[in-house]
């Protein structure tokens, strides 16, 4: 099973991608102002799965990879996949396992208040 990860950027906007089982990176969101429009945008896939598209592209270097898209908005981007079996892998788990995924919060620096450690 797959889950959602939603993580803060250095530029203090906030992004989810979506992990496989082996916690590799199938896809990437677009950057969002807020977590709560991450979780938002989430839910709205989650509700409208069956009618996204998911759109093939080819890098000039010959990588593949696939944009996400709902009603006419890209709403993020694949990672690059080395062959078309590799592609159709990371697509699979993704309409397999998608709507099931729990969501993941990282974007608290938990090690932020840590004391300094004292020998």
């Amino acid at each position: 099973m797959g889950t959602l990860v939603i993580s803060k950027k250095e530029n203090n906007t906030y992004k989810y991608t979506y992990n496989n089982r082996k916690g590799n990176v199938v896809f990437t969101s677009n950057s969002y102002a807020s977590k709560a429009h991450c979780l938002s945008e989430i839910n709205i896939l989650k509700r409208n799965f069956t009618i996204i598209q998911f759109i093939h592209y080819k890098t000039p270097s010959g990588k593949l990879f696939f944009k996400v898209n709902l009603n006419d908005h890209i709403l993020g981007v694949s990672r690059k996949f080395t062959t078309p079996l590799l592609m159709e892998k990371g697509l699979n788990d993704l309409k397999n396992n998608f709507i099931r995924s729990e969501v993941l919060d990282f974007t608290e620096d938990v090690f932020e208040m840590l004391p300094e450690e004292v020998f």
